[in-house]
Formats: structure tokens, sequence, C-alpha cells
């Protein structure tokens, strides 16, 4: 330790927790005793300083570093060298502070001199890894729904007519989604009012290939196709197919892939084809204004950062540590952390992407995370910083 302080220890009492006092704390220690292992800590202030005019006499929250500053203080403890920094960053959870000094807390931080005190639960889950070293995406419960007998049709389309009624503003799938189920329980009508509250009109609906796909697939799981239902349905779908196969080749050519005899490179480009055949837009972030990530998306992502994925100049390029079934997991749990932040750009209804890089990249179980969300909600970036 760099300074000297006073550490009480209440296990003997039978409470998990320990407080330290310290005339003056230091960047460096405060590392070594709560923020190497991201222990969640109250920190109590100076009365009278500008901290606790500006947060209150206490705040609660793990200290956040960014990549740089990470390992730089994980290279000082090995070579013995000084760290000066004279504010310490806080990711708070407190409720009671405004998004405002939340933000200015965790990207701003407060002046070390300005602690007096610090308590802590000397607690953290280690990291889960599966037998072939990757890590495990935490605190995943998986739910098996028996779902003979239900309507998949009729529960998607109540789920979002009642996203609607509840102010929801819903993604262009979504929309895509709605309009083909109504048309095809409907016999291929549909109320002008819905259509144009969705942003469409009649042009669209003979134009757009998600929509007649979308209505094909309700009348083939009710057995209604007809002979020419059946092959305009299996145009749409090879149509739809070429689409998806033309966004890999351009990511491909983007990675300076070339056609190979390689054996391995083959296996991974049937993976690659396997998984964008069974991609569908999901949502990532529920809210009014929601984030989601398409096709576009997810082979920008997976093709330059699911390890399996990777081919030409993208081999390596910042793999992420967890198995490719759970990308969708971990984004999630990613944008959860920032969840707050999010919603209030978008709620701006601003032109300008959210983002989150360098100094304000997102740390989850133990990694930096750069992303990018456009005005509309739709996800463009995603990647683990690399080390």
């Amino acid at each position: 330790m760099r300074n000297e302080y006073r550490i009480i220890d209440f296990h003997e009492l039978g409470i998990p927790s320990i407080e330290v006092y310290g005339n003056q704390f230091h960047y460096q220690d405060l590392y070594e005793i709560v923020g190497c292992k991201q222990y969640m800590t109250a920190f109590q202030l100076r009365a009278g300083s500008k901290s606790s005019e500006e947060f209150g006499l206490a705040v609660v929250g793990v200290i956040n570093y960014d990549h740089k500053s990470l390992k730089e203080l994980e290279d000082s403890l090995i070579n013995g060298e000084e760290i000066s920094e004279i504010t310490v960053r806080i990711d708070s959870p407190e409720r009671d502070l405004s998004l405002e000094k939340r933000g200015n807390l965790k990207y701003r931080g407060l002046a070390v001199s300005d602690i007096e005190k610090i308590s802590f639960l000397p607690y953290k889950s280690g990291i889960e890894k599966h037998e072939s070293g990757e890590k495990k995406v935490p605190n995943l419960i998986e739910i098996e729904v028996d779902s003979i007998g239900m309507d998949k049709d009729t529960l998607n389309q109540n789920y979002l007519a009642s996203k609607i009624n509840t102010g929801t503003n819903l993604v262009q799938y979504e929309k895509e989604q709605l309009i083909g189920i109504t048309l095809a329980f409907n016999g291929g009508r549909i109320d002008s009012r819905l259509l144009k509250y969705l942003g469409y009109n009649e042009r669209d609906l003979q134009d757009n290939l998600n929509i007649w796909k979308h209505l094909y697939e309700v009348k083939a799981r009710r057995k209604q196709l007809s002979d020419v239902d059946e092959k305009n349905y299996h145009e749409i779908k090879n149509i739809l197919s070429l689409e998806k196969m033309n966004k890999v080749i351009k990511e491909l050519v983007n990675s300076g892939f070339t056609n190979s005899a390689d054996e391995s490179d083959k296996i991974i480009l049937r993976e690659i084809f396997r998984s964008i055949e069974n991609f569908s837009p999901s949502i990532l972030l529920h809210g009014k204004n929601q984030v989601y990530w398409d096709l576009t998306s997810y082979v920008h992502i997976a093709l330059r950062h699911v390890k399996d994925y990777q081919l030409g100049t993208y081999k390596c390029k910042t793999p992420f540590p967890y198995k490719a079934i759970e990308l969708e997991s971990l984004i999630e749990k990613v944008l959860h952390r920032i969840e707050d932040e999010i919603k209030e750009h978008l709620i701006k209804g601003i032109s300008n992407d959210f983002s989150r890089h360098g100094k304000m990249a997102v740390f989850y179980n133990e990694d930096h995370y750069h992303l990018r969300i456009n005005s509309e909600g739709k996800l463009t970036q995603f990647h683990v910083v690399g080390s």
C-alpha cells in the first residue's frame, strides 16, 4: 500500500463487511483494495468537499476503469510504477442520483482526496467457462415452454398490437410482421388507418417482400396455400435468401477473403451460411424506443468478431471470448449495463448515433466493449476491446 489505512474486518462479528479509513486514499490503493476485483463499495465523502456537494455524503458503486487505465494499473503492480491519478470514476446503480449525476460520476469521476472511508463486501462470483475455454454469459436461465397447441401467429399479432397500445415504437421488421399476419388473417385486407399509422401505403404492400413472406408463412402454417401461393412463396424465399447471401459475400470481400482450398476455411464458410439462414431480427433492449439488430447488423458483427466465423483479415480480430450461440445474450447483458443512458439518448429523438468507445467503453464480465446504435435504435457496431 502507498498510504496508511485503518482496516476493520467485521467477519468475526458475523458481518461480511470490511471498512477502510484513511487520511488520504491513493488511486492505486483503491484499485488493490476494491477496484481489481470490482467489489460493490460504499464511498463516504468528506463533508463540505466538492464531491459531497454534488453527489451527497455517500455514493455506492463499482470503480469504473477504461481499458487503457486498467492495463496501466495491472502493469504498475508488476513494475512498481507510481500512478498519480487524482480522480476515480464510479459506476453507481443509485436511483436517488439523477441520470446526469450518475453519468458525471461514471465518466468524469470524483476526487480521490474527497474520499474519507470505504466499506465493501469482499465477494465476487468467479468467471464461469465452458470446457472448451470460452466464457459463459453469466446468469442465463433457460425455461422450456411446451408450445403444442399454441397459435404462434395469433400470439405474435396480439403481442405486437399490445406494444402499440402501450406506446412502444415498433421497429421495421415488427411492422412487417404485423402487416403480413393481419393480411393473412383477413384474406388480404387491412385497415388503411393501421397501415398509415405503421408508415406504409398500398404500394408498399406490393413491393415489400418481407410482408409477403410473413403472409405466406402464416398461410403455410394453416395449410391455406394455393398453388399460386406456393409458387410465389417459393420465389420470395429464393430472392430473400439471395439477398442474405449477398450481404455475406460483401462482408467476405471486405475481409479480403478469397476462394480457398483450405478445408478449415470451408468448414467456417458452411458455419457462416448456416448461422445466416437461422438468423432472425430481434429486440435487444425493450422500451418505448427499442434497440434491435437485423441481418446487416449480425453479418457485420459476427463475421468480424465471432471466433468461429473469422476469415481473411478478420482472423483473430478482437474475437468475443464466448461461444457463437451466446452472442445475442452477451449483447443484451452489455446493453443492460447502460440501459438508462441508451433510453435517455433515444427518447430525445436526435439524429446522432449513441456510441460508447474509448474511455466510455462498457465494462462487463472483465472485458470492455465498444458499441454504436443509430437514431432508429439499430445496433450497428459491437465488439470487445482488444488487449
